[in-house]
């Protein structure tokens, strides 16, 4: 599919923590003229911001606006309903994922709640099936798991499967990238406590299996169970 675009998940994440003001940011080029441009989310306010790229190097707002949700945690680029413009994914405190359609010029058209869980922590996009379509891959804190949403043309998304995350009181990120050369996308599932990683080799149908050879584990007993 023409415009197939992907980007993970937020450079600076809001602390679950603390009070603090927090920013989620993601880079594309947002209105089309060839310069990276930037979009950010403050938490908890859930104010989007687009900067557009200039020549020569500086960035020029061009959005400013204030999303449905309350307490964004998560921030995604990419191309969901394949028109060749990067469109947006917000995830939620309360667990709602929306989706904020680009239009071109850098103005982004709400196209509501594509999926809603107990919580959001962190969002990847990817092609997991092979399909030409982006996929999502969330991580849930509140209920321990991570959840595969594979996406449509017209850029909705359906849940097929889920896994344990490797421990619950723990706030998981996940990320993609192709880690054992075969061409798909894994994941790798990463905490900010202890430095452990745990990657999930891809089988291509939106299923993922553990691979503990390329994992860091520093609880044994704690993995991703498939």
């Amino acid at each position: 599919m023409a415009g197939l675009l992907a980007a993970g998940v937020a450079a600076v994440q809001a602390e679950d923590d603390s009070a603090a003001p927090g920013r989620l940011v993601v880079a594309a080029d947002f209105n089309r003229d060839g310069i990276p441009d930037l979009a950010e989310v403050m938490a908890p306010a859930g104010v989007l911001t687009v900067l557009l790229g200039q020549k020569d190097g500086g960035f020029h707002e061009a959005v400013e606006e204030a999303l449905p949700g309350r307490d964004p945690k998560a921030l995604a680029v990419g191309d969901c309903n394949g028109d060749g413009i990067p469109d947006l994914l917000v995830g939620d405190g309360d667990g709602a994922v929306t989706e904020l359609l680009g239009d071109g010029t850098g103005k982004m058209v709400s196209a509501g709640e594509v999926a809603h869980l107990g919580s959001v922590s962190a969002i990847a996009v990817a092609d997991v099936n092979r399909d030409g379509v982006l996929d999502l891959v969330v991580s849930d804190s509140q209920e321990s798991v991570a959840t595969v949403l594979l996406g449509a043309p017209n850029g909705s998304f359906r849940t097929v499967w889920s896994f344990p995350l490797p421990a619950r009181g723990k706030v998981y990120r996940v990320f993609t990238a192709d880690f054992n050369g075969d061409g798909l996308p894994d994941l790798a599932v990463t905490n900010d406590d202890d430095g452990s990683f745990e990657v999930m080799l891809n089988n291509g149908n939106g299923t993922f299996t553990f691979a503990p050879l390329l994992s860091r584990i520093v609880d044994p007993t704690a993995h991703c169970a498939t």
